[in-house]
Protein backbone atom coordinates (compact mmCIF):
# COMPACT_ATOMS: atom_id res chain seq x y z
CA UNK A 1 0.00 0.00 0.00
CA UNK A 2 1.35 3.42 -0.97
CA UNK A 3 1.75 5.72 2.02
CA UNK A 4 2.26 9.45 2.37
CA UNK A 5 0.91 10.28 -1.12
CA UNK A 6 0.77 13.95 -0.17
CA UNK A 7 4.48 14.05 0.56
CA UNK A 8 5.15 12.10 -2.61
CA UNK A 9 3.41 14.78 -4.64
CA UNK A 10 5.39 17.55 -2.97
CA UNK A 11 8.67 15.71 -3.52
CA UNK A 12 7.91 15.08 -7.18
CA UNK A 13 6.89 18.70 -7.74
CA UNK A 14 10.16 19.79 -6.16
CA UNK A 15 12.11 17.44 -8.41
CA UNK A 16 10.38 18.83 -11.51
CA UNK A 17 11.09 22.39 -10.41
CA UNK A 18 14.74 21.59 -9.69
CA UNK A 19 15.23 19.88 -13.05
CA UNK A 20 13.60 22.79 -14.84
CA UNK A 21 15.81 25.34 -13.07
CA UNK A 22 18.96 23.32 -13.70
CA UNK A 23 18.13 23.13 -17.38
CA UNK A 24 17.59 26.88 -17.57
CA UNK A 25 21.19 27.38 -16.56
CA UNK A 26 22.53 25.20 -19.38
CA UNK A 27 20.11 25.61 -22.28
CA UNK A 28 17.84 28.26 -23.68
CA UNK A 29 14.17 27.81 -22.89
CA UNK A 30 11.89 26.71 -25.75
CA UNK A 31 8.20 27.56 -25.34
CA UNK A 32 6.30 27.42 -22.07
CA UNK A 33 2.69 26.44 -22.81
CA UNK A 34 -0.45 26.85 -20.73
CA UNK A 35 -3.32 24.61 -21.86
CA UNK A 36 -6.85 25.27 -20.58
CA UNK A 37 -9.58 22.76 -21.49
CA UNK A 38 -13.26 22.22 -20.68
CA UNK A 39 -15.01 18.89 -21.30
CA UNK A 40 -18.62 17.69 -21.52
CA UNK A 41 -19.87 14.11 -22.05
CA UNK A 42 -23.45 13.79 -23.25
CA UNK A 43 -24.71 10.55 -21.66
CA UNK A 44 -23.03 10.89 -18.29
CA UNK A 45 -23.86 14.61 -18.48
CA UNK A 46 -20.71 15.61 -16.63
CA UNK A 47 -18.42 18.64 -16.84
CA UNK A 48 -14.67 18.34 -16.35
CA UNK A 49 -11.77 20.79 -16.59
CA UNK A 50 -8.00 20.63 -16.96
CA UNK A 51 -5.13 23.09 -16.61
CA UNK A 52 -1.71 21.97 -17.84
CA UNK A 53 1.62 23.79 -17.89
CA UNK A 54 4.35 22.27 -20.04
CA UNK A 55 7.75 23.16 -21.39
CA UNK A 56 10.56 21.63 -23.40
CA UNK A 57 14.16 22.80 -23.45
CA UNK A 58 16.64 22.79 -26.31
CA UNK A 59 18.47 19.80 -24.86
CA UNK A 60 15.28 17.70 -25.25
CA UNK A 61 14.15 17.60 -21.63
CA UNK A 62 10.48 18.37 -21.12
CA UNK A 63 8.08 18.46 -18.23
CA UNK A 64 4.39 19.08 -17.58
CA UNK A 65 2.27 19.67 -14.50
CA UNK A 66 -1.46 19.06 -14.84
CA UNK A 67 -4.38 19.47 -12.46
CA UNK A 68 -7.92 18.29 -13.16
CA UNK A 69 -11.28 19.21 -11.67
CA UNK A 70 -14.94 18.33 -12.20
CA UNK A 71 -18.39 19.50 -11.20
CA UNK A 72 -19.52 17.36 -8.28
CA UNK A 73 -22.34 16.53 -5.92
CA UNK A 74 -25.80 16.87 -7.45
CA UNK A 75 -24.53 19.44 -9.96
CA UNK A 76 -22.14 17.46 -12.15
CA UNK A 77 -24.28 18.45 -15.17
CA UNK A 78 -23.70 22.16 -14.41
CA UNK A 79 -20.39 23.68 -15.44
CA UNK A 80 -18.16 24.94 -12.61
CA UNK A 81 -20.66 23.93 -9.91
CA UNK A 82 -19.57 22.30 -6.63
CA UNK A 83 -16.09 21.88 -8.10
CA UNK A 84 -13.92 19.06 -6.75
CA UNK A 85 -10.51 17.61 -7.52
CA UNK A 86 -10.23 15.04 -10.30
CA UNK A 87 -6.54 14.22 -9.88
CA UNK A 88 -3.14 15.68 -10.73
CA UNK A 89 -0.34 14.54 -13.05
CA UNK A 90 3.38 15.19 -13.19
CA UNK A 91 5.42 14.19 -16.26
CA UNK A 92 9.05 14.16 -17.34
CA UNK A 93 10.02 13.35 -20.93
CA UNK A 94 13.12 13.41 -23.09
CA UNK A 95 12.82 13.99 -26.84
CA UNK A 96 15.64 12.63 -28.97
CA UNK A 97 15.62 13.67 -32.63
CA UNK A 98 17.02 10.70 -34.51
CA UNK A 99 16.73 12.73 -37.71
CA UNK A 100 15.16 16.17 -38.37
CA UNK A 101 11.91 14.31 -39.17
CA UNK A 102 11.96 11.35 -36.78
CA UNK A 103 11.93 11.62 -32.99
CA UNK A 104 11.87 9.20 -30.05
CA UNK A 105 10.49 10.30 -26.70
CA UNK A 106 10.61 8.22 -23.51
CA UNK A 107 8.75 9.57 -20.52
CA UNK A 108 7.35 8.97 -17.07
CA UNK A 109 4.06 10.25 -15.67
CA UNK A 110 2.71 9.90 -12.14
CA UNK A 111 -0.94 10.65 -11.37
CA UNK A 112 -2.45 11.12 -7.91
CA UNK A 113 -6.09 11.35 -6.92
CA UNK A 114 -9.13 9.63 -5.46
CA UNK A 115 -7.10 7.53 -3.02
CA UNK A 116 -4.78 6.03 -5.60
CA UNK A 117 -1.57 6.55 -7.53
CA UNK A 118 -1.00 5.66 -11.20
CA UNK A 119 2.49 5.16 -12.63
CA UNK A 120 2.76 5.59 -16.41
CA UNK A 121 6.10 4.90 -18.10
CA UNK A 122 5.77 5.45 -21.83
CA UNK A 123 7.56 5.66 -25.17
CA UNK A 124 6.44 7.81 -28.12
CA UNK A 125 7.79 7.91 -31.67
CA UNK A 126 6.86 10.49 -34.31
CA UNK A 127 7.60 11.10 -37.97
CA UNK A 128 7.00 14.46 -39.68
CA UNK A 129 6.39 14.48 -43.43
CA UNK A 130 7.39 17.27 -45.79
CA UNK A 131 3.78 18.15 -46.67
CA UNK A 132 2.76 19.10 -43.12
CA UNK A 133 1.45 15.69 -42.10
CA UNK A 134 2.77 13.76 -39.12
CA UNK A 135 2.19 10.34 -37.60
CA UNK A 136 2.92 9.26 -34.04
CA UNK A 137 2.56 6.20 -31.86
CA UNK A 138 2.88 5.81 -28.11
CA UNK A 139 2.92 2.80 -25.84
CA UNK A 140 2.17 3.45 -22.18
CA UNK A 141 2.07 0.99 -19.30
CA UNK A 142 -0.21 2.10 -16.46
CA UNK A 143 0.08 0.60 -13.00
CA UNK A 144 -2.72 1.72 -10.65
CA UNK A 145 -2.12 1.24 -6.95
CA UNK A 146 -5.09 1.86 -4.62
CA UNK A 147 -4.21 3.11 -1.14
CA UNK A 148 -6.98 1.14 0.60
CA UNK A 149 -4.92 -2.05 0.52
CA UNK A 150 -8.00 -4.02 -0.58
CA UNK A 151 -8.68 -3.13 -4.20
CA UNK A 152 -6.80 -5.21 -6.75
CA UNK A 153 -4.06 -3.28 -8.50
CA UNK A 154 -4.64 -2.61 -12.21
CA UNK A 155 -2.07 -3.35 -14.90
CA UNK A 156 -3.02 -1.69 -18.17
CA UNK A 157 -1.37 -1.53 -21.59
CA UNK A 158 -2.32 1.57 -23.58
CA UNK A 159 -1.61 1.82 -27.32
CA UNK A 160 -2.18 5.23 -28.89
CA UNK A 161 -1.84 6.57 -32.43
CA UNK A 162 -2.05 10.03 -33.95
CA UNK A 163 -2.35 11.24 -37.53
CA UNK A 164 -2.20 14.99 -38.01
CA UNK A 165 -1.89 17.69 -40.61
CA UNK A 166 -0.82 21.33 -40.27
CA UNK A 167 -1.43 23.91 -42.96
CA UNK A 168 -0.89 27.63 -42.44
CA UNK A 169 -2.49 28.41 -39.06
CA UNK A 170 -4.77 25.35 -39.04
CA UNK A 171 -4.16 22.03 -37.33
CA UNK A 172 -6.13 18.79 -37.76
CA UNK A 173 -5.54 15.64 -35.73
CA UNK A 174 -7.11 12.20 -35.31
CA UNK A 175 -6.30 10.11 -32.24
CA UNK A 176 -7.11 6.46 -31.47
CA UNK A 177 -6.53 4.67 -28.15
CA UNK A 178 -6.74 0.96 -27.32
CA UNK A 179 -6.48 -0.32 -23.73
CA UNK A 180 -5.86 -3.85 -22.52
CA UNK A 181 -6.20 -4.40 -18.77
CA UNK A 182 -6.50 -7.07 -16.08
CA UNK A 183 -9.80 -5.45 -15.00
CA UNK A 184 -13.20 -5.00 -16.64
CA UNK A 185 -13.03 -1.87 -18.82
CA UNK A 186 -15.92 -1.90 -21.31
CA UNK A 187 -18.87 -4.20 -22.11
CA UNK A 188 -17.70 -6.65 -19.41
CA UNK A 189 -14.42 -7.09 -21.27
CA UNK A 190 -10.88 -6.27 -20.19
CA UNK A 191 -10.34 -4.00 -23.19
CA UNK A 192 -11.76 -0.67 -24.30
CA UNK A 193 -11.10 1.98 -26.93
CA UNK A 194 -11.78 5.60 -27.80
CA UNK A 195 -11.17 7.92 -30.72
CA UNK A 196 -11.01 11.65 -31.03
CA UNK A 197 -10.81 14.40 -33.66
CA UNK A 198 -9.26 17.81 -33.00
CA UNK A 199 -9.19 21.08 -34.93
CA UNK A 200 -7.05 24.04 -33.85
CA UNK A 201 -6.31 27.49 -35.22
CA UNK A 202 -3.35 29.70 -34.28
CA UNK A 203 -4.80 33.20 -34.00
CA UNK A 204 -1.35 34.57 -33.18
CA UNK A 205 2.01 32.90 -32.44
CA UNK A 206 0.87 32.85 -28.80
CA UNK A 207 -2.86 32.02 -28.81
CA UNK A 208 -4.29 28.79 -30.22
CA UNK A 209 -7.92 27.79 -29.49
CA UNK A 210 -9.10 24.27 -30.30
CA UNK A 211 -12.16 22.01 -30.32
CA UNK A 212 -12.33 18.22 -30.00
CA UNK A 213 -15.04 15.61 -30.48
CA UNK A 214 -14.51 12.06 -29.27
CA UNK A 215 -16.26 8.75 -28.74
CA UNK A 216 -15.72 7.06 -25.35
CA UNK A 217 -17.29 4.36 -23.19
CA UNK A 218 -20.10 5.11 -20.75
CA UNK A 219 -19.70 2.27 -18.23
CA UNK A 220 -17.50 -0.79 -17.84
CA UNK A 221 -20.40 -3.24 -17.79
CA UNK A 222 -22.37 -2.17 -20.88
CA UNK A 223 -21.67 -1.55 -24.56
CA UNK A 224 -23.12 1.96 -24.45
CA UNK A 225 -20.94 4.72 -25.87
CA UNK A 226 -21.07 8.49 -25.45
CA UNK A 227 -19.81 11.59 -27.21
CA UNK A 228 -17.19 13.73 -25.52
CA UNK A 229 -16.91 17.41 -26.43
CA UNK A 230 -13.86 19.48 -25.54
CA UNK A 231 -13.05 23.13 -26.06
CA UNK A 232 -9.89 24.88 -24.98
CA UNK A 233 -7.09 27.27 -25.69
CA UNK A 234 -3.30 27.15 -25.57
CA UNK A 235 -1.09 30.08 -24.72
CA UNK A 236 2.60 29.88 -25.64
CA UNK A 237 5.19 32.27 -24.20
Amino acid sequence: MIKHAKWGKLALAGTVAALGWGTLTTAAQAALTIDLRHEWVDVERAHKDRVMISDRFENGLGYSVETKAKSGGDSKDTAYSEMESNGSEFSLTYQYKWTPKFSIQPGMTIEFGDGKAIYKPNLRIQYNFDNGMYAAFRYRYEYTRDNDGVTTDEHLHRYEGWLGYKINNWGFEANYIWRDSNKIRFNNQETDYEYDFKVSYAITPHWEPFVQVGNVKYTSTSDQRQTRYRIGIKYKY
